[in-house]
């Protein structure tokens, strides 16, 4: 088994094809039918749901049950836009557009794997993260969602009190619990190495997280001021 290594060729290769995926696949439903788009993201549910629970089998179950409780912020993401894409509440959409993002790129980009591809949990790890981008890119591009200014102060706020619970429940569960990499920095090759040391590391993670709220807005923010400049 190969060891993972973030500037592997395979690793590139397959993240560019899950972020590819995640961008471009939606575009093809934007004009098909109601019923076509329908079966869309009843895949993409069927899938975020067959990642849950292969996660629960293999981290809760062949494991350590205290590392298999959905818990993670993608787990938090992937029950936002499952609920979303079932109810259209736009709420779960931005709690998934910020931190599903976040998080998904992230987890793509620097898998919590020690192996590589062909690794099962590597194959699923990336799989189960390009699921939730993908319902991300459903919600934008389909049914033409997207954020406000005020939705970035709303989420890190909402973000920031989950926080504080999710410190309690892994104080709680106690070792090896540690849900949002609260407790310890995530195993394998990823950007993290280079903060400072747990617990300190959330500090960095938390100020990176608020900056990275905000630029993800930007765009929406200059695309608004150009159409009231031209208006």
């Amino acid at each position: 088994m190969t060891l993972l290594s973030i500037t592997s060729i395979s690793h590139i290769l397959i993240t560019s094809i899950c972020f590819l995926t995640a961008i471009f696949l939606p575009k093809f439903f934007v004009n098909k039918t109601d019923k076509v788009k329908k079966i869309f993201a009843i895949l993409i549910i069927t899938l975020l749901c067959i990642n849950q629970l292969m996660d629960l089998y293999r981290e809760g179950y062949l494991m350590e049950w205290k590392l298999g409780l959905p818990l993670h912020l993608c787990d938090f993401s992937t029950f936002s836009i499952i609920i979303y894409l079932l109810t259209k509440n736009k709420d779960f959409f931005l709690f998934a557009f910020f931190f599903g993002i976040l998080g998904g790129s992230m987890s793509l980009l620097t898998p919590d794997t020690v192996y590589g591809f062909p690794y099962v949990g590597y194959i699923q790890n990336q799989i189960g993260h390009t699921m939730i981008l993908l319902g991300v890119s459903y919600a934008m591009i389909i049914d033409n969602q997207r954020p406000e200014l005020k939705d970035v102060h709303r989420m890190l706020i909402f973000a920031s009190i989950l926080l504080i619970f999710m410190y309690l429940i892994n104080y709680l569960l106690g070792p090896p619990a540690n849900y949002w990499y609260l407790m310890e920095k995530p195993v394998g090759d990823n950007l993290t190495k280079l903060f400072r040391p747990a617990p300190f590391h959330m500090f960095d993670i938390y100020i990176i997280a608020v900056v990275l709220c905000y630029l993800m807005y930007l765009p929406y923010f200059l695309k608004d001021k150009f159409r009231i400049s031209k208006a």
